[in-house]
């Protein structure tokens, strides 16, 4: 994101956020799914129900900003290097069905990953305010600001969940 954006492209960016966090939930719901551990299962579920909720509402600061049509965007070259990773990580470690011995290297994938989403939200979220300044919204700047802090805090939530279940691999309770 560069300045001078137009409220039409926050909106797009904010959608696309949305999209990538719909696919984080698919990602992590599945590998919930698929694990044996019943502790790992349930943080898995946790950080997707988190993702879900943040797919929601990055959907909804979008629509406050501008309502924007999902088949005339084109995410990858939008969002960039956060899309690419999402897909290589979806196409080559979450989806598949994951060993004991190959755990260890999706869970750094996994905490990096989070970590990425953390930082570009809140790298996001300073140009989004400063752009919406000039702007109008449905929701007042600080509300916008308040949800994408709220989702900041969860992906560094997210990032100590996923330390817990390498922890627990590392203790051979899988």
């Amino acid at each position: 994101m560069s300045p001078g954006l137009e409220k039409n492209d926050i909106a797009r960016f904010l959608l696309c956020s949305s999209i990538l966090e719909e696919r984080v939930y698919k990602a992590y719901d599945s590998l919930a799914e698929r694990v044996t551990n019943t502790q790992i299962s349930t943080l898995l579920h946790s950080i997707a129900v988190d993702s879900k909720k943040h797919s929601l509402l990055l959907k909804v600061l979008s629509e406050s900003i501008e309502k924007v049509n999902q088949t005339e965007i084109d995410c990858s070259e939008l969002m960039g290097d956060a899309w690419n990773k999402l897909e290589k990580l979806a196409r080559t470690e979450v989806y598949s069905v994951p060993e004991k011995s190959d755990l260890f290297g999706l869970i750094k994938d996994m905490s990096a990953f989070e970590s990425y989403l953390g930082e570009e939200y809140f790298s996001a979220t300073q140009l989004i305010l400063i752009e919406l300044s000039l702007k109008e919204s449905s929701l007042e700047h600080n509300q916008i600001k308040t949800i994408i802090d709220w989702i900041i805090e969860d992906e560094e939530r997210h990032v100590k969940i996923i330390q817990a279940i390498s922890t627990i691999v590392s203790k051979g309770y899988v």
